[in-house]
């Protein structure tokens, strides 16, 4: 597995960043003191999610309401689950996989 680092440090104040990783835009969200990483792209019409509302562990995209469960990726508003990346945080340093 490839590993992207993202400093702890890059979070904004709402506990978000977006990072970009060979051609992926990759949502990086805080919950709880949980790392989530998600691809950026709403799989209904390829809207960021960077942009959604967090609510618990569900992201729902700001422009057509799809929720997505950040822990699982699945679906639990509208037709299809968003791609989830692997996680871990490690002294400071969160790290996001990525399949070889």
């Amino acid at each position: 597995m490839d590993w992207l680092s993202v400093p702890l440090a890059q979070l904004d104040a709402e506990g978000r960043t977006l990072v970009e990783h060979h051609g992926h835009a990759i949502a990086v969200f805080r919950v709880d003191g949980e790392i989530h990483a998600v691809e950026n792209t709403c799989p209904h019409e390829g809207n960021p999610l960077i942009e959604g509302e967090v609510l618990g562990g569900n992201l729902t995209c700001a422009y057509h309401g799809w929720t997505f469960d950040l822990a699982t990726g699945s679906c639990l508003v509208g037709e299809e689950a968003v791609r989830r990346y692997p996680v871990e945080v490690r002294d400071g340093v969160i790290r996001i996989g990525f399949e070889n």
